[in-house]
């Protein structure tokens, strides 16, 4: 049986607005979602393409939970092409339809925390979508206040020990979310649409100075979403005066699974998933 190679991400469930533990939290808006029919659990991302919430299981009483998310991309139906003849047909889709991309997610109870692994592929949904499709919805329960959730990335446990390696720390670059610029620390202008999502702060060190210090506060900063720092790059010399780059770009913990993929659709195998991700996620206690 062939198998694929797929990308997993690691990340903690937060709650931005209540004091109800994210677990108790997540279940509350999960249940309300897997209790609708499915046509009313679509929702709308944009750019043509929309996800729904296609199955939700509960194992070891809540402690984890297996999530299959089905997205896909309409109002496009060019012609289908044969791989070895070249020979081409119409489409038989409708405009309104999509091929499915499934998004596979796993989650663990820790004592009120949420620790989630998340398939990650292009064509899937990405964790900001999650995300979004859990306010999204979390709106429509009868709530005095609706909850309100955000993520944190669980980095590679040896971040701070790349900047141990470094004799000296001469810049910081922080990209920070062009928000800022309207706020009252800076009090710019708020015509900021026609900037970048980011802005670049740069520190940089005194001669023969090191900011490591200062890097190591910017790191413990960097959370999640509701974070204004995006990004971090760090830029030091090594004990050989050789300049290393460390960007918190590759720093999110990231691990592989190989799946079993449906001949016939070629599609990963839901089940095979699981049981691969199930062995990662046993790990976080």
């Amino acid at each position: 049986m062939a198998r694929k190679k797929r990308k997993i991400g690691f990340y903690f469930l937060t709650v931005l607005n209540s004091e109800i533990n994210p677990a108790d939290a997540f279940m509350l808006v999960a249940n309300h979602i897997n209790g609708l029919e499915k046509v009313f659990r679509s929702l709308n991302l944009g750019n043509n393409k929309f996800c729904l919430l296609d199955s939700f299981g509960i194992s070891r009483p809540r402690s984890r939970c297996k999530i299959v998310f089905k997205s896909a991309t309409h109002s496009f139906r060019p012609n289908l092409i044969h791989r070895h003849t070249v020979n081409e047909r119409e489409s038989p889709k409708v405009l309104q339809e999509g091929e499915i991309e499934m998004t596979h997610i796993i989650t663990k109870d820790i004592q009120g925390e949420i620790v989630f692994l998340m398939e990650k592929h292009l064509n899937g949904i990405g964790v900001s979508q999650f995300i979004k499709y859990l306010n999204e919805f979390s709106i429509q329960m009868d709530m005095e206040e609706p909850l309100k959730f955000g993520y944190e990335i669980i980095v590679k446990d040896n971040f701070l020990n790349e900047i141990n390696k470094l004799s000296r720390v001469t810049c910081a670059d922080v990209f920070i979310d062009k928000q800022l610029l309207g706020s009252d620390a800076l009090n710019y202008s708020n015509r900021i649409h026609q900037v970048k999502h980011e802005v670049i702060l740069s520190v940089k060190a005194k001669n023969r100075d090191s900011i490591e210090d200062f890097a190591r506060d910017l790191y413990s900063k960097l959370n999640g979403e509701e974070s204004i720092i995006r990004k971090i790059r760090i830029v030091g010399r090594n004990e050989e005066n050789n300049e290393v780059v460390i960007n918190t770009d590759f720093i999110e913990r990231q691990e592989y699974i190989l799946a079993e993929i449906n001949q016939i659709t070629g599609e990963l195998s839901t089940e095979d998933v699981f049981i691969e991700m199930n062995e990662i996620i046993q790990n976080f206690n």
